[in-house]
């Protein structure tokens, strides 16, 4: 960073080299130059992004910062001094290190109407064609005229005055002040009212750009400033960076003073659509507290409702039924840096997911920053989920963040979790209180917000009886165990480290107190950890019941179809095995395939999956059937997940075979027909032809394909990443063939070296097929085998294709 400029110098004004850039940075010289003839000025030319992408809508190529980037890298390199720029083309902070000066006297702040033929908005005729870059624009000229046709038109003054004509537009709509800098004021067909539309905030305003630094420039161009300039468009710049506006919203604002010396405020916030557009006017003495009256207003009416939900200690199953609701029909998801994959899984595939997560010593966003993204999206999405670990408002900063969206009106909802204060300890085979030794527990976080050793009343913590709970406190143990000590709390009291609680990679560390921080040391205990001080810790021993079955250090990697966690996902967690999923293709249920005349005279119904019990139900009520359609047949299916979900429909198979294969099935259902009953397969579409060889030849065999598996966009996936995991999980034969074929060419050596647990008979053939060599079969073609199989197998097994 250069230090302040020295005034002797020239003073180098940068800017666009469009004409009305030019036209406002000669002006800003000019002014200066009356005044301060002393200094000598230069006007430097610098082209933009935004200068040089012409064919794309603005909010397709960037935000407000399209126009000024490479001009205020100058600035901050010292090549220039001063920039000049169109005040609602900025953002609604400057670059760090740069600042703007006062705000000199504005132009006419008003948008206005450029028609080719007509005089007005209500002379033009039905469906007429109107072109503007601006989302803010067309959302309210198609309030003021639904019937009109709005088109995005781009590039200077001049370039969209020739692109009106040479397009046959209609008109166009321009600022005002940018038609009068350049002396086209008999161009403006007609003027926008505020009322009618709301101009951009700060718009025909300049902006005058300075390093911070630079504090004897900044006198100058302050010397030039307008009170009453400063005072409207400075709230309507406030409006803006509370609702953190840029180029992608439609975002309005214009401040003006009354007759009775106060200050209306009209403003306009739309979503990225512009299907929804909320104008709000509020009127005041304080044009900074008219701001803030305008952000609630608007967020009453606009934003959508947000749900800070506590996700728990770590282990994704102890999320709450709420939350977990609350996850699944989200449209954005802002999550801490422990929440568990398995639950961002749980989202709708649209939903927009936000890392936001905080580490020690690293923090993604402040914060600050995080208060204002949140806000940003509750405009944006209409159910939003800020989703923490723990419990929301236990050392979680939740406080903070439910302030902060009250403060802007916008309604939110808090899901408490479970936290790792209580939780932690309880898996670890600890409980924080018990009767007869300890009737209460004190929890405090080790950390303050400087990430030092918060301020602790070791001396109270000792002279209770109480179980003394530290939360994030890894790096802490040993200021922590020597405070208690030194506040008189005797060393050999029972202590433990719990790491990662909760979770399969759970960790605990037991000692006595003078020993825990070094016995930590030596098993290097990693954080997060939780650290639990108490004559309670000595019931570990008793109350244990996890460490044993726990298989902590066990990861398998599981393709499959849809989105949501997989319930063979559960399984495994439940038995302490990480599961990394990766999604390869999703069922599509096919839809008006039944017809009365397909379900009639069907003596049998056959079913091999639940996708296709649910697909077949769904067209059935989507045909305007129910289930009497159905009455007088019987139905078979192919192992006790299918059954069960025919169960749901009020349907009790007649036929389950013992073995859950298609061609037990088929062979058990050929026993008990004949050629004279029908039976309908009900399937997925390109399925294995073997129940067809085996039922044809002894019934009416028919086929009803109900739903489809299909691929999906392979996603960022390592294949030289196969030694992570000590097995990979297939579930049906198609995700075989897709996983190899988003291996490529390492699929060789996933196929020689890696254990492969597969669910059945067609799913192991095609990884033989494919060239697989390590590959266990679950003994019966369900998950919950599946399961039992992985966990049976220990590392010197050699029961590869049982």
């Amino acid at each position: 960073m250069k230090k302040e400029i020295d005034m002797n110098m020239k003073i180098k004004i940068g800017t666009r080299g469009s004409k009305l850039a030019l036209i406002q940075a000669e002006y800003v010289r000019k002014c200066l130059e009356t005044v301060f003839s002393e200094y000598e000025y230069e006007i430097v030319i610098i082209k933009t992004k935004g200068d040089m992408i012409q064919d794309k809508p603005l909010n397709q190529i960037g935000d407000k910062g399209l126009f000024v980037k490479e001009i205020e890298e100058q600035l901050l390199s010292g090549d220039i001094h001063l920039a000049v720029h169109s005040m609602k083309d900025m953002p609604a902070h400057p670059a760090q290190g740069l600042a703007f000066s006062k705000l000199w006297k504005r132009a006419d702040a008003r948008d206005v109407l450029i028609l080719r033929e007509k005089h007005s908005l209500e002379e033009l005729p039905r469906n007429a064609v109107i072109g503007t870059g601006s989302a803010r624009r067309a959302g309210q000229l198609k309030r003021l005229r639904s019937d009109l046709n709005i088109i995005d038109i781009r590039g200077n003054v001049d370039t969209r005055l020739r692109k009106m004509e040479e397009q046959k537009l209609d008109g166009i709509v321009l600022a005002a002040a940018g038609l009068h800098r350049l002396g086209l004021r008999e161009r403006i067909s007609q003027y926008l009212e505020p009322k009618d539309m709301i101009p951009a905030p700060a718009q025909g305003t300049l902006a005058l750009e300075i390093r911070k630094e630079d504090k004897q420039l900044r006198q100058l161009l302050d010397a030039l400033s307008d009170a009453e300039t400063e005072q409207e468009a400075g709230a309507e710049r406030c409006f803006l960076k509370m609702v953190g506006g840029d180029c992608h919203l439609p975002v309005g604002a214009c401040c003006e003073k009354t007759e009775t010396g106060g200050f209306r405020m009209r403003v306009l916030y739309g979503n990225q659509t512009g299907e929804r557009l909320a104008a709000v006017c509020v009127e005041g003495e304080d044009p900074v507290k008219l701001a803030q009256d305008a952000v609630a207003a608007v967020g009453r009416k606009m934003a959508g409702r947000v749900y800070l939900v506590g996700a728990g200690p770590g282990d994704p199953g102890l999320i709450t039924v709420r939350g977990r609701e609350a996850i699944r029909q989200a449209d954005c998801i802002l999550y801490d840096r422990l929440i568990s994959p398995l639950l961002l899984e749980e989202a709708k595939p649209e939903c927009e997911k936000i890392y936001v997560g905080k580490e020690n010593h690293h923090h993604t966003m402040k914060q600050e920053e995080i208060n204002r993204l949140l806000v940003k999206k509750a405009y944006e999405y209409p159910r939003v989920v800020r989703l923490k670990g723990g419990d929301v408002y236990v050392f979680g900063r939740g406080g903070e963040e439910g302030m902060a969206l009250a403060e802007k009106g916008i309604s939110f909802q808090v899901i408490p979790g479970l936290s790792s204060c209580t939780a932690g300890p309880a898996y670890a085979g600890i409980p924080v209180t018990h009767r007869g030794i300890v009737g209460g527990f004190h929890v405090v976080t080790a950390h303050d917000r400087k990430d030092q050793l918060a301020y602790i009343d070791f001396e109270a913590m000792a002279r209770g009886r109480d179980t003394c709970i530290f939360l994030m406190g890894r790096s802490k143990i040993r200021e922590i165990t020597q405070g208690l000590m030194d506040g008189g709390m005797l060393p050999d009291t029972k202590a433990a480290v719990i790491s990662h609680a909760t979770t399969a990679k759970q960790r605990v560390c037991v000692a006595e107190l003078a020993d825990l921080a070094d016995k930590a040391e030596r098993e290097q205990m990693p954080a997060p950890a939780l650290i639990v001080v108490g004559d309670v810790v000595g019931l570990r021993e008793q109350l244990n019941v996890l460490d044993d079955g726990r298989q902590s250090d066990r990861k398998v990697l599981i393709p499959k179809l849809d989105s949501g966690i997989s319930k063979l996902s559960r399984l495994l967690l439940d038995q302490g095995i990480t599961a990394k999923e990766i999604k390869l293709g999703e069922i599509v249920y096919l839809e008006h395939v039944i017809r009365p005349d397909t379900l009639s005279g069907v003596d049998w119904f056959l079913f091999t999956s639940r996708h296709g019990v649910e697909s077949f139900w769904k067209d059935l009520e989507g045909c305007g059937l129910d289930a009497r359609s159905v009455a007088g047949a019987r139905f078979a299916a192919l192992g006790e997940n299918t059954a069960k979900c025919l169960r749901k429909h009020g349907i009790r198979a007649d036929l389950v075979p013992c073995c859950a294969s298609g061609e037990a099935l088929a062979q058990q259902l050929s026993g008990q027909v004949d050629k004279s009953q029908k039976v309908c397969y009900v399937k997925a579409k390109c399925t294995d032809p073997a129940l067809r060889r085996i039922l044809e030849p002894c019934c009416q065999y028919e086929e009803l394909e109900v739903y489809e598996n299909q691929p999906v966009e392979a996603p960022a996936f390592d294949p030289l990443c196969w030694k992570d995991f000590e097995g990979i999980c297939f579930t049906c034969a198609s995700l075989a063939e897709r996983f190899a074929a988003l291996c490529g060419e390492q699929w060789g050596k996933w196929a020689e070296e890696q254990i492969f647990y597969s669910i059945g008979p067609k799913t192991t053939e095609k990884l033989e097929v494919l060239g697989a060599v390590k590959i266990i079969q679950a003994e019966e073609t369900s998950m919950e085998t599946m399961v039992q199989r992985i966990l049976w197998r220990t590392e010197d097994s050699n029961e590869w294709k049982i």
